[in-house]
């Protein structure tokens, strides 16, 4: 497939305003902008009511916009002339609904050449065409019988039969599946993928289930009347103007399509650390992650709560554990640029403000400084030592201080009394502050 082919539908700037200035105005389709390549499988996702098919209608010219423009097959929709938009549908689309809508006084043979009356063709002609697409989709069986003496996978392919009779190069499929049981459902589905892959049909199938999102190449995702997101499937590329990388969090969305963008970053930076951790405890980790990435708790409070006990709402980590989970979120949401925003702490920033050993040395310079006496290398070192352990809670104040002033040859630092104290005191105001 060429990389410079043009789209087969492109929308730009869309919108489909009901009882427009009145109380019960309602916004169907709110600033649609979208191009989709030929022979590409597109499913347009999402729950009752988003506008999914409102845009499948506005694609097929059964619905006019307030206001954008629509091209299809090269026609500019909203500048056609009703003679011209029929002769559109019987040359472009074929249409197939949830509800089947054959003729129920014809036989199901009848109701697929229905649409070639129309095209003035032969009988001849006609009935070979419809000979061969019953054959293919296993309904020659049933060409007699009219619709009521036939199930509902039955009249499905019937209407899928028609829908192709004139070959058209785009097939519209409105929840095709939505009467059917799974045997059947499964069936149509891979009718619709087979007419995409093999036939070339451009597909547009609208659907609110989550489990045939795998047939697609593109999935446009759709809430309150707008296209929220477009994935594609990295099992199903194509090569096309649109083909982009496929992420983690692309996948993700795949699996969890209903779940909110900062819950799914929140499953990225989950699924990236590989917590060793209980069901309860990861799903904490990740709502605190998903808070974080959305802007409503900052590092260090997510360190608090992974630090806390569990009995005042904590994860009951440990402090140097609690630091090291921080710190790859932050790192992990930096380099996949999944945050919000982009203020906030950055993760050389929070290194330096939580990573024990270098505020242990940061601390042990400050009270070096404002010291008037000094201290040999080895001392020193201690003193670094052991103001990390209090940084990480090892050690309690108290005992902070008492190895300040237990002499160097005991293990301690070796300070006075008073000296020992002085730097508690000002290491403790330090650390409250922090």
């Amino acid at each position: 497939m060429e990389e410079n082919r043009e789209p087969i539908i492109k929308i730009e700037n869309l919108a489909v305003v009901y009882d427009p200035g009145k109380s019960n105005e309602n916004r169907a389709l709110k600033d649609i902008n979208l191009e989709i390549y030929p022979e590409e499988y597109v499913i347009f996702f999402g729950p009752s009511g988003c506008g999914k098919s409102t845009l499948l209608y506005i694609i097929a010219g059964l619905e006019k916009p307030s206001q954008g423009k629509v091209i299809v097959n090269g026609k500019n929709l909203t500048s056609l002339s009703e003679k011209e938009l029929i002769e559109f549908h019987r040359s472009s689309l074929g249409m197939v609904f949830q509800a089947y809508y054959l003729v129920p006084s014809l036989t199901a043979r009848d109701n697929v050449i229905l649409p070639q009356v129309f095209m003035e063709k032969s009988p001849v002609e006609r009935l070979e065409k419809a000979k061969i697409l019953m054959e293919r989709f296993g309904i020659t069986d049933f060409q007699k019988r009219t619709p009521t003496k036939m199930s509902g996978g039955q009249q499905q392919r019937v209407a899928i039969a028609r829908s192709l009779i004139n070959d058209p190069p785009i097939l519209l499929a409105d929840e095709p599946v939505g009467n059917l049981d799974s045997k059947n459902a499964e069936i149509v589905i891979d009718l619709l993928a087979e007419l995409n892959s093999k036939d070339k049909k451009t597909v547009l199938h609208v659907t609110h289930d989550p489990s045939y999102l795998s047939h697609a190449h593109r999935i446009f995702y759709m809430r309150d009347g707008k296209i929220t997101r477009v994935v594609s499937n990295p099992k199903k590329q194509v090569s096309l103007l649109h083909k982009i990388k496929i992420s983690e969090l692309e996948k993700l969305i795949q699996i969890y399509p209903y779940l909110s963008e900062s819950q799914l970053k929140a499953k990225v930076i989950l699924n990236n650390l590989l917590i060793p951790y209980s069901i309860d405890i990861q799903q904490k980790i990740e709502d605190a992650i998903g808070l974080y990435l959305s802007r409503k708790l900052g590092a260090r409070e997510m360190l608090e709560i992974f630090d806390k006990p569990a009995e005042e709402g904590g994860l009951s980590l440990y402090t140097q554990t609690a630091q090291n989970l921080v710190e790859k979120i932050i790192s992990i949401a930096k380099e996949g640029d999944l945050m919000e925003s982009k203020e906030g702490l950055e993760a050389a920033e929070f290194v330096a403000a939580f990573n024990p050993e270098e505020k242990a040395k940061e601390l042990c310079q400050f009270l070096l400084d404002e010291y008037g006496g000094k201290l040999s290398y080895l001392q020193t070192k201690k003193l670094e030592t052991f103001l990390g352990q209090r940084i990480q809670k090892d050690i309690t104040e108290k005992e902070l201080e008492g190895l300040l002033d237990l002499p160097f040859k005991e293990g301690g630092v070796g300070l006075n009394k008073r000296t020992a104290e002085d730097f508690v005191r000002k290491i403790e105001l330090i650390l409250m502050k922090k």
